[in-house]
């Protein structure tokens, strides 16, 4: 291969997501301009791009690796570079002809034309995914096999097209694997996890028939859907059907500033993310306590890396941190104005509840976890240390919640599972609830 550094690039770039958002790699191709037939697709390449990115949406992965391609091609002391990509929105908006709409992807969309104004000359073109084959290897390559491509960016060299590939079309390689008790999603790997340790905690359980393991590429295959339902106005709760792990619902709270997402769920498909989208998007993630972290590095990345809330004191217990982890420390933090998250501990030291100042029309909301959770009979609340094993709450713990929420007022309380709602007269439930409690101790 001629290896001599080459100052005019023909750049083929793919991104490639296995869900969306899910698994992502990019992959590309850095051709030598003054070289034999640089417009072949099967031309030798000067460098190369292999890279697995994560849980990533399937526009990140493009614009990812064309911004790599162009971070080789600048190192390499590029002048010119001729840009070759099978998606069409990506050269559209490199060329200005449309706009960026997601907010997410502004920033890459402009490091992308930051990097094109150094090197001077440049230009872009759609061609068919025909075309771009050793680009699309090399990001599959990223997702099967992250060892090797890493050895073929060293080395510069193609991935081979893995053998199979068009004929099977269920992913391989690397999954961020579930727990299919507690719903947890964990990082990419080829085998899933020995063990769980969210499930081997006492407040949780691992079921008679063992630690059991799904993906999320499995859960779309066997017919799961988010459905959506109207609570109150600027409240939609999402629950998955059928029922995945423990079953919760998330609470999206939907404000002039943007919105929030409270807890979070396993499941997430694109039908999901247009229908948030419609919505209004996620402006933050806030989580009540580790049994419902679920896959919010996945819901992070859907809705560009927004920020996750998670309280410090329970940090041990992420699984999988993404780029939108915030760990906040104290009593209370601010996510958006009218949005307060209280640390209550109880459940776990850094349980937390979100208070809706503007809920219940104006008579404020408490948004609750484990730690204060609507009962069947809903004009009263409970509180436990663990809900399947039945271990009761210390008397201090359930004294330190009612503080902390008491500076608050609130007329309604929305709970974990769907129709746990106490509608009226939330603040006084919570205190005659803790005095019933505390009374039978």
């Amino acid at each position: 291969m001629d290896k001599r550094i080459a100052r005019r690039f023909l750049i083929r770039a793919d991104g490639a997501a296995r869900g969306n958002p899910g698994p992502a790699a990019a992959g590309a191709v850095l051709i030598d301009l003054d070289g034999p037939s640089p417009s072949n697709p099967d031309a030798l390449p000067v460098a190369v791009i292999a890279r697995p990115l994560g849980i990533r949406t399937n526009n990140f992965a493009e614009w990812t690796a064309v911004i790599l391609a162009l971070e080789r091609a600048v190192a390499l002391g590029a002048s010119e570079v001729q840009l070759v990509l099978d998606s069409k929105l990506v050269v559209e908006q490199l060329m200005g002809r449309w706009r960026v709409k997601e907010p997410s992807l502004a920033p890459l969309h402009a490091r992308a034309r930051s990097l094109l104004s150094a090197i001077g000359t440049w230009s872009a073109r759609h061609e068919g995914r025909a075309s771009n084959t050793a680009a699309d290897a090399l990001a599959n390559l990223a997702l099967d096999d992250p060892s090797a491509a890493q050895a073929a960016e060293a080395a510069g060299t193609p991935a081979p097209t893995p053998v199979g590939r068009a004929a099977d079309p269920r992913p391989v390689g690397p999954e961020a694997w579930i727990c299919l008790t507690c719903g947890v999603q964990y990082p990419l790997s080829d085998e899933p996890p020995v063990e769980c340790p969210i499930c081997l905690d006492e407040r949780q359980y691992v079921g008679w028939d063992g630690q059991r393991w799904t993906t999320m590429t499995a859960l779309r295959e066997t017919g799961h859907r988010n459905v959506f339902t109207d609570e109150e106005p600027g409240l939609t709760s999402i629950a998955t059907e059928p029922v995945i792990a423990i079953g919760q619902r998330a609470l999206l709270v939907a404000t002039p500033r943007g919105n929030v997402l409270w807890d979070c769920l396993t499941y997430i498909d694109d039908d999901t993310v247009q229908r948030v989208r419609a919505l209004g998007g996620i402006t933050a993630i806030a989580i009540s306590h580790p049994h419902f972290y679920d896959s919010m590095t996945t819901w992070s990345a859907a809705f560009g890396d927004c920020p996750v809330y998670i309280h410090s004191a329970d940090r041990e217990w992420v699984q999988y941190p993404g780029p939108g982890l915030r760990l906040w420390d104290g009593a209370t933090i601010e996510v958006l104005p009218g949005l307060t998250l209280i640390n209550t501990g109880g459940h776990f030291p850094g349980s937390a509840v979100l208070h809706w100042a503007d809920g219940a029309q104006g008579r404020g909301a408490l948004l609750t976890g484990d730690s204060i959770t609507v009962v069947s009979d809903r004009r009263w609340v409970s509180f436990m240390y663990s809900y399947p094993n039945l271990i009761p709450l210390a008397d201090a713990e359930v004294r330190a919640i009612v503080e902390a929420v008491r500076p608050y007022a609130y007329e309604r309380i929305y709970s974990l599972f769907d129709g746990r709602v106490t509608v009226t007269d939330g603040r006084r439930a919570v205190e005659r609830s803790a005095e019933r409690y505390l009374a039978h101790r």
